[in-house]
């Protein structure tokens, strides 16, 4: 888990379950079509959406016949549930022309504070700020709660799922080499390990662990990285790890010194 400062909780979240987040807690956002239909609205948040666009977002081709009734009955359900909001919370589904359009106040979806995080951590990591890039790296990670959008399942989803789990992935990579820049080895462990739990073929993440060990003076478990990684690429995938990975590894076995790599001064 990423150790950093939280900011407030924000009112829409998606990264993770889906939420609306009340005084109280989550609201009740009814049935699963009636969530789908705001997640739809939720991931477009600011933009409008077109009502058949919600309804292949929500139905995928195979939709019934009254489905266009149905969107108007589930926003008007979603409207109710907003109504529970208090004002400095509040979340409204206005009507255009041919759709609907979410609009929270600023600040309040989980996914746009991410977004605008990392375009600011990039910008003061190429800036050579890497100190406050890595914290604020931290912060927007921290606010992932779980899989991208939770229980919701269809096409639609599911492609954002994916996507979005990629962009979190990146964004991992890019904290935690930051990370290593600037001695936060032990806090940026842990969310490497999570992270090659669930995707263990994932080659930068191995390197960047395995970096991180070695500069602990963890050598043993460095290698072992290694060897796990290698074990299920030529298992699952018939091929071994790409060289580069390979030649850290036999630099880590052989005692050899690794460009960039900063160990402890009491690491054997």
């Amino acid at each position: 888990m990423i150790r950093t400062t939280q900011a407030a909780p924000t009112t829409v979240s998606v990264l993770g379950e889906l939420e609306v987040v009340g005084e109280h807690g989550p609201l009740p956002l009814g049935a699963p079509r009636q969530r789908a239909v705001f997640a739809a609205l939720a991931l477009n948040a600011e933009r409008a959406v077109t009502t058949q666009r919600i309804i292949t977002m929500v139905w995928g081709p195979s939709h019934p016949t009254h489905a266009v009734n149905l969107v108007h009955k589930y926003v008007s359900g979603l409207r109710r549930a907003l109504a529970a909001l208090p004002p400095r919370r509040r979340v409204a589904i206005e009507s255009g022309p041919s759709g609907y359009r979410l609009v929270p106040q600023a600040g309040q979806m989980d996914l746009a504070l991410f977004q605008t995080w990392i375009q600011t951590a990039r910008a003061m990591r190429d800036d050579g700020e890497e100190v406050r890039a890595a914290e604020l790296f931290g912060r927007a990670l921290a606010l992932w709660r779980g899989p991208f959008l939770g229980e919701l399942s269809g096409p639609a989803f599911d492609d954002e799922r994916e996507f979005m789990e990629t962009v979190r992935l990146v964004v991992l990579e890019e904290y935690a080499a930051v990370g290593l820049r600037t001695g936060r080895r032990a806090e940026v462990m842990g969310p490497l390990r999570d992270a090659l739990r669930h995707h263990p073929l994932e080659e930068n993440l191995a390197r960047l662990l395995i970096l991180a060990l070695y500069e602990e003076g963890r050598t043993a478990e460095a290698v072992r990285v290694y060897q796990v990684l290698a074990t299920r690429m030529l298992g699952e995938l018939n091929v071994p790890p790409r060289p580069e990975l390979h030649d850290l590894y036999q630099a880590i076995r052989r005692h050899r010194p690794i460009a960039g790599a900063r160990r402890l001064q009491n690491a054997p």
